[in-house]
């Protein structure tokens, strides 16, 4: 769910660079465009099903998203124009260890002339609960079709949440790649943010993160955010600002466009729901 241009010293890599999760997704995947892109903030609650289904631990969550601007950790992956992104995730609830799932998240994606196509996150991991605290841990990797649109490299994740009394959520992020952007470097992401719920189905959202590269000439970033969101029944309409630190400089190596890191609001709608809740809402039918 990400993707910088990876040019990390002053040569556009091959090409370009990730997100997720941020993501939310901080989130993007907006709450729930279920990339891996809760990338800085805590992941808002999901909207509410349209009906329960007791004693079923197998299930499949789907759902589609129009943003204005795919943005990854403060960057756009889509020249600043809207995209159109979409997941499915089927999972099953395991004894004593929570939510094990295989995720599949897709967004067209810009870095450029000639350098047009598609980005598909395939992810996989466990969400065990310890009464406030959730986690979220495991693997994912980023694809790009065309081949020549951006090297395919993955990340290990461990997401943490903490829900303060329902007041509010803290959460951390670390995504670590062994092989960034197919650079032969390392690089880690790590973040941290909090998210308040609001009256009538609002919530707001900030959150700050860092991208470190094992690279002397790499353009590393620190990035923020800040955003409200709302939700009805399986619909969330998300607004948000990012911010950077990189120059132009840095800004055209990581993303193919000079001004592909200045200040930015985003706007985001989706929606999201499962194969349980359809099934059941038909059965009521």
């Amino acid at each position: 769910m990400a993707a910088f241009v990876r040019n990390i010293s002053r040569t556009v890599y091959a090409t370009i660079f990730p997100r997720s999760m941020v993501a939310i997704p901080f989130i993007l995947l907006s709450a729930n465009t279920q990339a891996v892109e809760q990338e800085i903030a805590p992941t808002a609650p999901p909207p509410p099903p349209l009906a329960a289904t007791p004693g079923v631990p197998f299930d499949v969550a789907f759902g589609i998203a129009l943003t204005t601007d795919y943005v990854s950790r403060g960057i756009t992956n889509s020249n600043s124009e809207p995209a159109i992104q979409g997941y499915v995730e089927p999972s099953i609830e395991l004894p004593t260890i929570g939510t094990a799932y295989v995720n599949v998240w897709s967004s067209n994606v810009d870095y450029g002339e000639g350098f047009e196509g598609a980005e598909i996150d395939v992810a996989a991991g466990i969400r065990p609960e310890f009464g406030p605290l959730s986690l979220d841990l495991g693997y994912v990797h980023y694809f790009y079709t065309p081949e020549h649109v951006s090297p395919d490299y993955g990340e290990i994740f461990a997401k943490a949440d903490y829900n303060v009394e329902d007041m509010f959520t803290i959460g951390g992020r670390v995504f670590f790649a062994p092989d960034f952007n197919q650079s032969g470097n390392t690089a880690t992401w790590v973040a941290g943010g909090v998210r308040v719920p609001l009256p009538h189905d609002f919530s707001a959202y900030a959150g700050i993160g860092y991208q470190f590269i094992d690279d002397p000439d790499a353009f590393e970033q620190l990035a923020w955010m800040a955003g409200i969101s709302y939700s009805w029944k399986s619909l969330t309409l998300d607004v948000r600002y990012w911010g950077t630190d990189l120059s132009d400089e840095g800004c055209t190596a990581r993303s193919g466009f000079s001004d592909g890191c200045d200040d930015r609001v985003v706007a985001t709608i989706s929606f999201d729901t499962s194969w349980s809740a359809v099934r059941d809402w038909l059965s009521d039918k």
